[in-house]
């Protein structure tokens, strides 16, 4: 999973790139998600509506499925912990992010005020030609990485995901999916690094105790994901 981020000033063209940046994407093949943060009250729901009725009368998390599934959750998120979860559910091949202009991720900016060392490009996204844009996601796919605290790369040099973030932004590391972690760890909502180490002993620990297990009378053929969670109850 890539993660790149939109940010920029009210009225400055974020949204209309951020639309033509996942369509490009798309256009070339990934799956995309896309994460919109906004400083006002956003409704996805209406009133009259059977869920917005539930919602009314105290449900905090709210589940609508029909041609799409709908979740309506009465707490903020933060970041990471949203990018955890839409990993943990489908894992798309990019996230493109409008807005969170604070956080560690490469930035396409459209203002020149929020501009730092994540800043992969500054664009007026009002007049950007469509050949700046395939540009753009040329640059993305070369330089877009995962959750910052999942990153660890075999015998780069760095030794924690915001160095290695820093890096691939700069060029000083190349991105190499293959020796990426695949393991991920939240605990209380909060997204746990794992060293190699770490990663290789829960993987191949919990794959040899599920290998004990008839699980083919569930119905599961092959391990291709894991989800496991645990209630430290005391």
């Amino acid at each position: 999973m890539r993660i790149i981020s939109v940010v920029g000033k009210k009225d400055t063209g974020k949204t209309s790139l951020t639309v033509r940046i996942i369509k490009e994407l798309t256009d070339r093949g990934y799956k995309v998600a896309s994460i919109k943060h906004s400083h006002h009250q956003m409704e996805m729901d209406h009133e009259g509506t059977d869920t917005y009725k539930h919602t009314e009368a105290g449900s905090q998390f709210t589940v609508g499925v029909g041609a799409r599934t709908y979740f309506n959750i009465d707490e903020v998120f933060s970041l990471e912990r949203l990018l955890f979860l839409i990993k943990m559910i489908e894992e798309p091949d990019f996230v493109v992010i409008e807005g969170f202009k604070n956080y560690n991720y490469p930035k396409i900016s459209t203002s020149p005020e929020l501009k730092d060392e994540y800043t992969m490009a500054l664009v007026d996204a009002k007049n950007i030609s469509d050949l700046k844009v395939k540009e753009l996601v040329d640059r993305a796919e070369v330089i877009g990485y995962d959750i910052v605290p999942t990153l660890f790369t075999k015998d780069c040099g760095y030794h924690d995901g915001e160095s290695i973030g820093k890096a691939i932004i700069n060029g000083d590391l190349d991105y190499e999916y293959d020796k990426q972690a695949d393991v991920s760890l939240s605990i209380d909502g909060t997204v746990i690094g794992l060293n190699e180490f770490v990663n290789d002993f829960l993987k191949d620990t919990i794959l040899g105790m599920l290998k004990s297990l008839k699980i083919e009378e569930y119905g599961v053929k092959d391990i291709k994901d894991i989800q496991i969670n645990i209630k430290n109850k005391k």
